[in-house]
């Protein structure tokens, strides 16, 4: 993983409770590369020095005395994150942890040089990641901290925003994740989850959310915006289903398909409650492998949330299909995914040539009725099914022609 602390995350109280979280996660094994985002502090230093900035394209025109003050401001802090990282008294979150931080020359940059006529000076843009390095420190359990100062193969130091070197480091190392610790005004800003398409066509987007998209584009999978303000919010986004900040990822995290074997588990642990209740007929094990094809599955990071089932009847007229099991987890309930399903049942019942799909039910009349069923009668199912038809359970039949 690498994570961006940005510059209002370095200078919080809550920057020993986000090191613990840390902590925790190199703990069970987690390589991780820290990168500190300290464009704020540096601005409020040069405020303080008095000493004026300019930026060109919304880049800061780096200059000496510029350079200086950005080295000072990321000195200090990797030397505060060594120093927490560093702790391990008894009877604290950090007792025993032997952590080691590594920093070194992993970056190189080269002058930004001269663009529209300004001479950028000491901002740089990175050259080279070095991978293999930092790999190699990862590989012996260290954490490997990198900051916004990198070095030029002619000895000289420059200046390279910390978005660019925390996305080149993602990209350069495969990495699984890519998070940037930020204020939680800027996790509020945005949706829950987006896919890459849907935050390219956000109008005016925020600088993290740039630096995600960034992300994103090269091929980093899962990236995140998440709080340093609330307590535990990074184990939350990353060890919950739903999380407690933003993630954007290249595909929806959330997916419709056609049921497969290793969905039987989750299909087993929804219907069970309504199996228990008399709202559907019990299914075992084994039943369901029969007809796992005929079952359709919502999942949400690999956890199965929603499922139900088309079966075909042939008639002598024309074919029809039983919508059934139709079942959401009770955390999930509320958000149109029976619906969804639905839809989707209805598009691959059309497809196999089937005319009309019908469903029993005992306690979801006005549901089907929203979704232009009609009530029917018992005659009017296919003849195998009006066999089987529960007498006892006296469900209600409605029909819907395709």
């Amino acid at each position: 993983m690498v994570l961006l602390l940005d510059g209002h995350c370095l200078k919080s109280e809550n920057l020993t409770q986000t090191a613990y979280d840390i902590a925790l996660l190199h703990s069970l094994g987690i390589k991780i590369a820290l990168v500190l985002g300290t464009r704020t502090l540096i601005d409020e230093a040069l405020n303080q020095a008095q000493i004026e900035t300019q930026l060109h394209l919304n880049k800061r025109i780096t200059t000496a005395p510029i350079l200086e003050v950005a080295k000072q401001v990321s000195g200090r802090f990797r030397f505060e994150l060594e120093a927490l990282f560093s702790a391990a008294l008894p009877n604290t979150p950090m007792q025993g942890s032997d952590i080691q931080m590594v920093s070194g020359n992993f970056i190189t940059a080269k002058p930004l040089g001269i663009i529209e006529g300004k001479d950028y000076q000491f901002t740089g843009q990175i050259r080279k990641v070095n991978t293999t390095s930092i790999t190699q420190q990862l590989n012996n359990n260290s954490i490997v901290l990198l900051s916004n100062i990198a070095f030029s193969v002619t000895g000289e130091c420059f200046n390279v925003a910390a978005e660019e070197v925390a996305t080149a480091v993602a990209k350069s190392l495969n990495a699984d994740k890519f998070i940037i610790l930020s204020q939680q005004q800027q996790v509020d800003a945005l949706p829950k989850e987006l896919t890459l398409n849907q935050a390219q066509a956000m109008a005016s987007p925020s600088y993290n959310l740039s630096c995600l998209i960034k992300a994103c584009t090269l091929n980093i999978k899962r990236c995140h915006l998440v709080s340093f303000e609330e307590d535990g919010a990074l184990l939350s986004e990353l060890f919950t289903t739903d999380g407690s900040g933003i993630m954007l990822s290249q595909n929806s995290f959330e997916a419709i398909h056609i049921a497969e074997h290793k969905d039987i588990g989750g299909i087993m642990q929804l219907l069970k409650p309504l199996e228990e209740s008399g709202q559907l007929v019990k299914r075992d094990h084994e039943l369901l492998e029969q007809e796992i094809k005929q079952f359709i599955v919502i999942e949400r990071d690999s956890k199965v949330i929603a499922c139900s089932a088309l079966y075909p009847y042939e008639t002598r007229d024309e074919l029809m299909a039983e919508v059934a099991c139709v079942a959401t987890d009770t955390n999930y309930q509320g958000g149109q995914r029976a619906s969804q399903m639905l839809r989707f049942l209805e598009k691959k019942a059309k497809k196999d040539g089937v005319k009309k799909v019908f469903v029993l039910t005992t306690q979801s009349a006005h549901f089907f009725l929203e979704q232009g069923f009609i009530e029917s009668s018992l005659e009017n199912l296919p003849t195998s099914k009006q066999a089987l038809y529960n007498v006892q359970r006296n469900s209600k039949i409605f029909i819907k022609q395709l």
